[in-house]
């Protein structure tokens, strides 16, 4: 007769690979799914890591182009009030040779606009307290870029409509405001990402509540 195994010995031999299983860890081939699994954990945790950086750091360089073209933009308006000013000093000095009274006063209006205008875009560059109070009072509806661009479109039809001075400048003036100010309200309108985040100039208002 065929001897029967023991079944203790079964036992032992289990306990025994429990313990080096337990001891010495499965071995990578004997399971390999989490093999790749634990890599693919760590490669989508480096690259959520590095996205979150990427995201988190300061997008500069919207900013920095919009205040770029802001300053262009205020250069090119102070050129205009200097071609605004020259074209009314002529006009004014032609006075003598029989022009009409009222293009006189329509001259010196234009001085008068174009000074407003580039005091203005002064203030916006480095701002005098006292001075830009005053102005933001009075004349409010320069610090704006709806307000800007209404004023200089009206100073373009004042200089077109001067008569009695020199004809290129005046249609040169005149033609250079009346575009200034429609761009002005196309970049409003259309590419409100370069002139959002204009800042009009707040110096002497800061205890003051100006509507």
């Amino acid at each position: 007769a065929r001897a029967r195994p023991n079944p203790l010995c079964f036992i032992v031999v289990r306990k025994k690979e429990a313990i080096m299983s337990g001891a010495y860890g499965e071995p990578d081939w004997a399971s390999p799914g989490a093999s790749s699994a634990g890599a693919a954990v760590t490669v989508d945790a480096g690259a959520t890591a590095s996205t979150a950086a990427v995201a988190n750091q300061p997008s500069t360089g919207g900013k920095g182009k919009a205040n770029c073209f802001q300053r262009l933009l205020s250069i090119v308006n102070l050129i205009l009030c200097a071609g605004m000013m020259a074209l009314g000093i002529l006009t004014l000095i032609e006075f003598k040779n029989g022009m009409d009274i009222s293009e006189a006063f329509v001259a010196t209006y234009m001085i008068l606009f174009a000074a407003l205008l580039a005091l203005y875009e002064f203030m916006w560059w480095s701002t005098i307290d006292s001075i830009n109070k005053s102005m933001r009072k009075n004349f409010g509806f320069l610090y704006g870029i709806k307000g800007k661009a209404a004023y200089m479109i009206f100073v373009a039809f004042l200089t077109i409509g001067l008569e009695s001075s020199i004809r290129w400048l005046r249609y040169a003036v005149g033609i250079s405001f009346l575009v200034d100010g429609v761009f002005h309200i196309f970049l409003l309108c259309y590419k409100p990402d370069l002139v959002s985040s204009y800042k009009a100039p707040t110096g002497g208002l800061n205890n003051d509540h100006v509507v």
